[in-house]
């Protein structure tokens, strides 16, 4: 009888798999994500799928708590926290690619890419790759992936149709080397302005264009202060998803399956909701009025590449624009 008894339990635990059995056997530990990003925007929704996933999948053993727009503090407070071990996650911007890689910060420049599939493809490689290991070797962080926040693209009082119809115009940049030299190389006058001053400057005319996504020209209205948009897709925002790599390394071989298959699954998700926000948000901002325009891309990167390349040898001395250019 009692060799019956331990022979059926045996066939249960063959059933129910070793990873049944591993999870059920998994420590519970906190993960905590902290976001500079309100809790609304795509990047924190599919941070929250990522939760809910990782949760079911880590058979409860992850506790998720998020923390949303601002909670833990800004993007640098989040990332050094994360770096010493006080965070276990962030959902940052290319912020961490600036401070932590800074050869590698074309990844947040403009016309250096030719779209999103070529941001993507660049990233999945041997440039992203090195990017990676500086996070993890250097720095103690472990990247779970990058998910899309949309395209850049120009507002102006005159419309734009080609690259000449930026000679001479006023343009707001904030205070990026590169985008200030590459649109200084396109013939434009750029004028660094604070973001919370744009909508002021281009009212009272102190600027007569800018440069963002559409998330930020239609919160901030530019569509009261501006008639024309022009489609450039200039550069292609992304979002990084960092993890302590201590933090990630101490996890058991089946949580960190459930972390990583559901931080692939979420991010992809996030894609999914950028490019749906990003149609959404076109139509709105053509509903208030605005005027759109779609300008040959290829010349503006043409105009601009004298600028990139010096950009290349001077900062960014990793990689030339060649190199990326032929990654396809």
């Amino acid at each position: 009888m009692m060799t019956r008894i331990l022979a059926a339990l045996v066939a249960v635990v063959t059933l129910g798999g070793a990873s049944g059995t591993a999870l059920a056997q998994d420590k519970k530990v906190t993960l905590r994500i902290a976001s500079a990003f309100d809790q609304n925007t795509d990047m924190m929704q599919a941070a929250k799928r990522f939760g809910d996933l990782v949760k079911e999948r880590s058979g409860g053993s992850i506790d998720v708590k998020t923390f949303a727009g601002g909670q833990m503090g800004g993007e640098k407070d989040n990332l050094e926290a994360l770096k010493i071990g006080e965070l276990e996650m962030g959902v940052f911007g290319t912020y961490p690619i600036v401070t932590l890689a800074p050869k590698y910060s074309f990844f947040d420049a403009p016309f250096v890419f030719r779209d999103r599939d070529h941001v993507y493809k660049v990233w999945n490689g041997k440039l992203g790759n090195e990017v990676r290991d500086i996070f993890q070797k250097s720095h103690g962080v472990h990247s779970l992936g990058m998910m899309g926040r949309g395209y850049r693209h120009l507002t102006s009082n005159t419309p734009i149709n080609s690259v000449d119809d930026l000679k001479g115009v006023k343009i707001r940049m904030g205070q990026s080397k590169p985008f200030i030299d590459a649109f200084s190389g396109l013939g434009a006058v750029v004028v660094p302005i604070a973001l919370p001053e744009l909508f002021t400057s281009l009212k009272l005319g102190v600027v007569s264009a800018s440069d963002g996504p559409f998330d930020q020209i239609y919160t901030f209205k530019l569509y009261e202060a501006q008639k024309y948009l022009a489609i450039t897709g200039h550069l292609y925002a992304t979002s990084l998803w960092l993890m302590n790599d201590k933090f990630y390394q101490g996890l058991t071989p089946a949580q960190r399956q459930a972390v990583d298959s559901s931080a692939k699954d979420a991010l992809a998700y996030g894609d999914q909701l950028a490019t749906t926000s990003e149609k959404a948000l076109l139509d709105k901002l053509q509903q208030a009025g605005m005027q759109v325009t779609h300008p040959d891309y290829a010349p503006f990167m043409a105009r601009a590449k004298p600028a990139i390349d010096k950009l290349f040898s001077e900062l960014w001395s990793v990689t030339t624009a060649q190199e990326i250019a032929n990654v396809r």
